[in-house]
């Protein structure tokens, strides 16, 4: 069973004032921020708005709802170039020109534009924790805000802008930046008031936009040749990361752990030194020693057997590592600690 509505409006705080009557709840207004809760019969969570200068408003969305939801947008006057970053469970998307729905799932964003008599659809559905967000530019009023950046914007991005009256059916799918991610977070997080919260959230929003649109220039690049990592790669790397950490004595080749978190070496290697300024075999080196140190500290194991239990097959070897990071050798060291237990 799905509740539905549709909405004629261009930006978000419109949305939220027509997501008020359709649902038949209060809305609260603080400054230039529009909220709405929704009611107890369809769920839970809330759905705000906030609008800024040059055609730019944000809407931000987190629900748990026990009834799915369609929504369908329909333009008011003109077509605004949207934005729209999932933080949780998948949404779906579609517009009247093409039946095929469209999956956002996590970290997946979608930045699209309906023609002047195409409508479009967002399905949440039910029982799933739901948090997105979406930006809706107004590209007639966000226009003077280019003139000056015409001969640096690049012919993809200009076309996209040019499109003021929003004529022209566009849609763009990618994953997200780990950069983007936080950003997100930040206007989640902020506990900022009044003025400070609305620079605040302006300047993020901004910030948002500006990732975007250098991650969109990256993905029209050869996949080998993109330069920004994504959060969902992010997490992938993590996943490595927690693989090496749970399983210091396997011995790992990167290409096997590449495989093992579905991404290629390359990718791998570039998202250690992305988040952990290491390779990853330095990484592993590092996480061992590390683990060494704290058995010959709580452990009655002798050196072998710490050497052994890490990975490590050589002694001198283990010896050599441990001695580069702590300035002692193992046998040094366990010998102090010993020392220390019994002073």
């Amino acid at each position: 069973m799905y509740k539905s509505a549709t909405l004629k409006a261009d930006n978000s705080v419109d949305i939220v004032k027509l997501l008020s009557e359709n649902l038949e709840v209060k809305i609260e207004k603080e400054n230039n921020e529009y909220c709405i809760d929704i009611p107890k019969e369809l769920g839970d969570g809330h759905i705000k708005a906030i609008s800024f200068e040059n055609g730019i408003s944000l809407i931000e969305v987190d629900v748990l709802l026990n009834k799915s939801f369609r929504i369908r947008f329909k333009k008011d006057e003109l077509n605004p170039l949207i934005l729209l970053f999932n933080v949780e469970s998948k949404v779906t998307h579609s517009n009247s020109s093409n039946e095929n729905e469209n999956k956002i799932e996590r970290f997946e964003s979608l930045m699209f534009s309906n023609d002047m008599k195409d409508y479009n659809t967002l399905l949440i559905h039910k029982n799933k924790a739901t948090s997105f967000i979406k930006i809706y530019i107004n590209r007639k009023e966000f226009e003077k805000k280019l003139d000056h950046f015409e001969d640096n914007m690049g012919s993809d991005l200009e076309t996209i802008f040019k499109d003021v009256n929003g004529v022209n059916l566009f849609s763009y799918k990618g994953q997200y930046s780990m950069e983007i991610s936080e950003a997100i977070d930040a206007i989640k997080n902020c506990e900022s008031e009044g003025l400070v919260k609305s620079m605040f959230i302006e300047s993020k929003t901004y910030e948002i936009l500006t990732l975007h649109f250098q991650q969109y220039t990256d993905d029209l690049n050869d996949p080998k040749k993109r330069q920004i990592l994504r959060r969902s790669t992010i997490d992938k790397v993590e996943k490595a990361a927690k693989i090496i950490s749970e399983d210091l004595a396997a011995n790992y080749s990167v290409n096997q752990l590449a495989k093992k978190v579905g991404l290629n070496q390359n990718t791998l290697q570039s998202g250690f030194q992305h988040l952990f300024n290491s390779s990853v075999n330095d990484y592993v080196k590092s996480k061992r020693i590390i683990k060494a140190k704290e058995l010959i500290e709580n452990t009655d194991l002798n050196i072998t057997e710490i050497t052994y239990s890490i990975g490590i097959n050589s002694r001198s070897y283990f010896s050599k590592l441990f001695k580069e990071k702590y300035k002692l050798t193992p046998k040094e060291y366990l010998d102090q600690v010993r020392k220390d237990k019994t002073a």
